[in-house]
């Protein structure tokens, strides 16, 4: 559970500044390209690096972390990890590692979470109103005329792999499906609306399915689902659907209607139909009429994206995602102090199953406190047993992301300094650091490195 809300920490905090540089970089981008099917292709590419890129920084974290874990029980890792910890102590920390507080750690994975929850609950309710308009489709054959409007569209877009069926539970044409793609159209389309205005609404949900629009929207929004609680992703969401509905004006312009016969049948439409549930496509989405008519009376619906417009937009989105990946923000183990709160239980390898040591540590407002038992064992006739055991406060604990330092006093009155060293996730070595000479080999039990183990 640890390392789960550590890498969960590591993502939210890598998605929350690495999602506005990408939707920066494609916003600038994005002007770079006159064609609405580039601008597409961009905004996906950019959603898709939205989520790659925070996530491709929690393996590299966790993979280094564990890579660090295991160097620092080496001898020759010993100083380096000794002036970190001293780099940490005195806020000298590598710039690109941070240990949140511990409520505050609590509350970003909490408020993740939660988004989480909210995003599925709400893209759970729209899927399952797409799934019932589906559902919904009459298996009556088209009216003649409106049949002969289907085939028409479907000639001149290419398009044969689609059925075309009427619907009631539908106030205007959508679209639904990936792999069977399916257009519903309302009952009363064919005898409320004129020619050009029906060609334009089938022509333009024909268009989706000749762009696939409605399996590269669902992995839009399968991808944006770990990010949703970015601003930035909510707005890479929209400029794409506006992407598409402009590169869907474009083709129908190009092989349906005339663009201005289009453009007029599509501000009748906007004014009589209502926009698609969401999961569907439909004519009259994206709240852009105006746009999408000055594009298509100006001509700009019809601007092709050229080669060196698309590789430098290409190479700009690039660079800034190779930018944002160079930066990665790592949570190394143990960051704040719970990878340390818990009963830990010691043994030493040569003692076999014998307790050694046991650390009860707590955290309370940020500050950490606990007690110590010690075993004492003596040579029975069966070999080593334990004989007794002493308890003690642990004294100045501080914990640095790596080891917890503290001291402890012997029944003599002595004072040792003692460090519980993590080698993994509730794992570690309690050792004493600087044990005195004068000490008998009897007291001189932890001068032997305890193998410790964190209670579940």
């Amino acid at each position: 559970m640890e390392t789960a809300s550590r890498l969960m920490i590591m993502f939210v905090l890598n998605a929350a500044w690495q999602v506005p540089v990408v939707a920066l970089a494609a916003a600038v981008a994005a002007r770079l390209l006159p064609s609405a099917d580039a601008r597409h292709r961009l905004f996906l590419g950019a959603i898709g690096l939205s989520l790659l890129l925070p996530a491709a920084g929690v393996l590299a974290g966790g993979s280094s972390v564990r890579t660090g874990l295991r160097a620092s029980t080496s001898p020759a890792a010993a100083t380096s990890a000794d002036v970190a910890a001293w780099r940490g102590w005195t806020g000298e920390a590598p710039r690109r590692s941070v240990a949140p507080a511990p409520f505050v750690g609590r509350g970003v994975v909490a408020v993740y979470v939660a988004s989480l929850v909210l995003a599925v609950l709400r893209r759970g309710r729209a899927w399952r109103r797409t799934v019932a308009l589906r559902h919904s489709a009459a298996e009556a054959p088209l009216p003649k005329a409106l049949r002969a409007i289907v085939e028409e569209c479907r000639r001149r877009l290419g398009v044969g792999k689609a059925s075309v069926l009427l619907s009631p539970a539908v106030a205007s044409p959508v679209t639904v499906g990936a792999r069977h793609p399916l257009v519903l159209l309302p009952a009363s389309l064919a005898g409320a609306l004129e020619r050009d205005q029906v060609m334009a609404a089938i022509g333009h949900e024909l268009a989706h399915v000749r762009r696939r629009d409605f399996a590269w929207n669902m992995a839009a929004e399968l991808a944006s689902w770990p990010i949703a609680f970015h601003p930035a992703t909510g707005w890479l969401l929209r400029r794409l659907r506006q992407a598409r509905e402009l590169a869907c004006d474009a083709l129908v312009a190009e092989r349906v209607l005339e663009p201005r016969s289009y453009a007029r049948a599509l501000a009748s439409l906007a004014r009589s139909l209502a926009p698609a549930p969401a999961y569907s496509l439909g004519v009259a989405d994206a709240d852009i009429l105006e746009e999408r008519v000055m594009s298509l009376v100006t001509g700009r619906s019809r601007r092709k994206a050229g080669v060196l417009s698309s590789a430098a937009a290409a190479l700009l989105l690039a660079a800034a995602s190779a930018v944002a990946a160079s930066y990665t923000v790592t949570v190394e183990p143990g960051s704040g102090a719970t990878a340390v709160v818990g009963l830990w239980t010691g043994r030493v390898e040569q003692w076999g199953d014998l307790p050694s040591v046991d650390l009860k540590i707590t955290e309370k407002d940020g500050r950490l406190s606990g007690r110590a038992t010690y075993y004492l064992h003596y040579e029975g006739p069966n070999g080593r047993e334990v004989g007794g055991k002493d308890e003690t406060d642990l004294l100045e604990p501080r914990f640095d992301g790596r080891r917890l330092s503290f001291k402890v006093k012997s029944p003599d009155g002595k004072t040792h300094s003692v460090e519980l060293r993590l080698t993994g996730d509730g794992q570690g070595d309690y050792v004493e650091v600087g044990a005195g000479a004068e000490l008998g080999a009897e007291e001189r039990n932890f001068d032997l490195v305890v193998k410790m183990k964190r209670a579940k």
